[in-house]
């Protein structure tokens, strides 16, 4: 039976660009879209949830780890001769994406999404569309509509997401999970996506958009609902609500990682895109510190693109 999500209510289909012909997956969350979140409110709302955020230099950072800095914003272009974090919060480091025709001395690897103005399931190569389409056959994506749904359900998806894939911090007790997600949930102008298998959630995600940008900030699913395809159906949607949402041009899926299969399945909704980056290293600790950081954070590699796993190499940090 196919149950593709309709909101309720008579809408009519959101508008498109001229030449862009949307298909039936296409119109699916008519009226949804993603409000604009400015420089300071994503600060405060990572804030909110626990991140050590300070202003210095015109722009809002984050301790991405202990006295380790990055712009709040990932992709935020800041030039290297004018604005760099506080020095008590960045003794270890700091890394940040520079404008073209500034100096740099490294690249990151980023995943992203451009062009979203344009973006249908049209877009996606035959494989992917049909695997969009039999995924919206059998799930229903919406907004989650009550918290409920994340504690218990959503709990369940979390603690299977992160055994599979064994990424980012672990809120190993229901109560920390609680805390985090109830926190998440309720900050001003985020979007919570759920996947639903009848009347169960088994995907959710996270998401805003800060300035032109959506930013996807956390996607789960469990891992018996793989079958079923339930982060192509939220990947789609994600787009496709960023496609509604006026301003948004590009999808930030995050930097490279270190597990090729995570970047892979990104790859089939977003494209590889190198940008210039400066990045500062304590040289008191780069020489503890290079090689795990290559290992654990290729992204910040600051020869441009990650070695080759065979590669016994340590980076070599610049010194200013």
């Amino acid at each position: 039976m196919n149950s593709l999500p309709l909101l309720g209510g008579s809408f009519p289909a959101p508008a498109a660009l001229d030449g862009l012909i949307l298909q039936p997956e296409d119109c699916l969350w008519p009226g949804l879209t993603l409000p604009i979140l400015s420089n300071g409110e994503f600060a405060a709302l990572r804030a909110a949830l626990g991140q050590r955020v300070h202003f210095h230099d015109g722009v809002w950072w984050e301790q991405f780890r202990p006295l380790f800095c990055l712009p709040c914003s990932p992709l935020a272009m800041i030039p290297t001769n004018r604005e760099r974090p506080a020095p008590h919060h960045s003794c270890l480091g700091f890394t940040h994406l520079v404008p073209p025709g500034y100096p740099s001395n490294g690249s990151r690897q980023m995943i992203v999404a451009q062009n979203i103005p344009r973006y249908s399931i049209a877009t996606l190569s035959r494989k992917r569309r049909t695997i969009v389409r039999r995924a919206l056959s059998n799930l229903q994506v919406r907004p989650i509509k009550r918290l409920d749904d994340l504690l218990t359900d959503g709990y369940n998806v979390y603690v299977s997401w992160h055994r599979r894939n064994g990424w980012g911090r672990y809120r190993a007790s229901r109560a920390k999970y609680a805390a985090w997600i109830s926190r998440a949930y309720s900050q001003p102008k985020r979007l919570a996506l759920g996947a639903f298998h009848r009347n169960g959630l088994v995907a959710f995600c996270l998401m805003q958009a800060v300035g032109s940008v959506a930013d996807p900030t956390f996607i789960a699913s469990h891992t018996l609902a793989l079958p079923l395809f339930p982060n192509d159906a939220l990947f789609h949607a994600i787009l496709t609500i960023a496609r509604q949402s006026p301003g948004i041009e590009s999808a930030d899926f995050g930097p490279v990682s270190a597990k090729p299969t995570l970047n892979d399945f990104k790859l089939h909704y977003a494209s590889l895109k190198t940008f210039p980056s400066y990045t500062w290293i304590n040289p008191l600790v780069r020489p503890f510190i290079a090689r795990w950081i290559q290992r654990r954070y290729p992204w910040l590699h600051p020869s441009g693109p990650r070695k080759s796993a065979s590669s016994k190499t340590a980076p070599s940090w610049p010194s200013s």
